[in-house]
């Protein structure tokens, strides 16, 4: 955590210079720093992100990720801070690509990262109404990847650069996410609060589901429900269980980390060299 001033960084996923989602993120981090914080931001576009080579030395090996490039950058920001805001545009249906460059390598995080300790926010931006489907979910695993609590997050629609500049109830959301998150930051743990719009999904409020054997599951946190329809609306009644030991809580991750990949590893070194040698006829393919 930060020292005795409060840190908030913003994390910018926009290549536009003082596009909406520049001036919606530094909108917010004004607010925190008018409350009392000292605010800094990270544009994801200014690094050099390689892909993940899936190597997972920092799953099994526990180990820092040994590619050279900007991803440190990033970490070392991101463990001087006390909360982080971020926010990106919306490219066909998602974020923009910078963002899931950086989230794929924060798989090392899921051992490292405590659960909740630091709280953030989430900002959207989308030109098209309806284009907008995967872009707030995205930004949120990336939150939960980091160990991050979301208390905030919202979408904004605005298209040409700046636009969002005329939109006066927007630019104040904007300064009430900052609000809620320096307001979160200076509470404990466990009485930071969801401050933002209720999703369907009552753990991480967003209405991304998936169909499992007839049972609802949200597809971020693996909550599960069962649909309902009650006048005429519809209605999703949640597993009580399944909301305590959620994907991205210390115990889901610690469960799935134990049950599906450890126990990878000593399966894999057993079966490597019949692996190998049925692979052998692919080497060389086209020859």
């Amino acid at each position: 955590m930060g020292g005795d001033l409060l840190k908030v960084l913003g994390l910018i996923g926009s290549y536009r210079k003082l596009g909406n989602t520049e001036v919606l993120v530094k909108e917010a981090l004004m607010e925190a720093q008018r409350l009392g914080a000292e605010a800094d931001v990270l544009r994801l576009t200014d690094l050099k992100i390689e892909p993940c080579k899936g190597c997972m030395a920092c799953v099994f090996k526990q180990e820092d990720c040994k590619i050279q490039d900007d991803w440190h950058i990033f970490k070392e920001k991101f463990e001087e801070s006390d909360a982080i805001i971020i926010g990106a545009p919306t490219y066909l249906l998602g974020p923009a690509g910078t963002v899931k460059m950086l989230l794929d390598r924060n798989i090392m995080f899921q051992w490292k990262a405590s659960r909740d300790v630091k709280p953030g926010a989430v900002i959207g931006v989308a030109g098209i109404r309806g284009w907008e489907p995967f872009t707030m979910a995205v930004l949120n695993v990336f939150m939960f990847t980091c160990g991050v609590k979301v208390v905030d997050q919202a979408i904004f629609y605005a298209q040409g650069p700046g636009e969002i500049l005329l939109n006066d109830s927007a630019m104040e959301r904007a300064k009430r996410i900052g609000y809620n998150v320096f307001q979160a930051a200076n509470k404990p743990v466990d009485e930071r609060k969801y401050l933002g719009e209720a999703g369907m999904c009552p753990l991480c409020h967003q209405n991304l589901f998936s169909v499992k054997d007839g049972v609802l599951e949200c597809a971020l946190c693996q909550a599960k429900a069962k649909l309902e329809v009650v006048d005429g609306k519809i209605k999703l009644v949640f597993d009580p269980e399944t909301l305590k030991g959620y994907r991205w809580s210390e115990k889901g991750l610690r469960e799935d980390f134990a049950s599906a990949i450890l126990s990878s590893g000593p399966r894999f070194l057993k079966e490597k060299d019949e692996i190998r040698k049925r692979a052998e006829k692919y080497a060389n393919f086209p020859s």
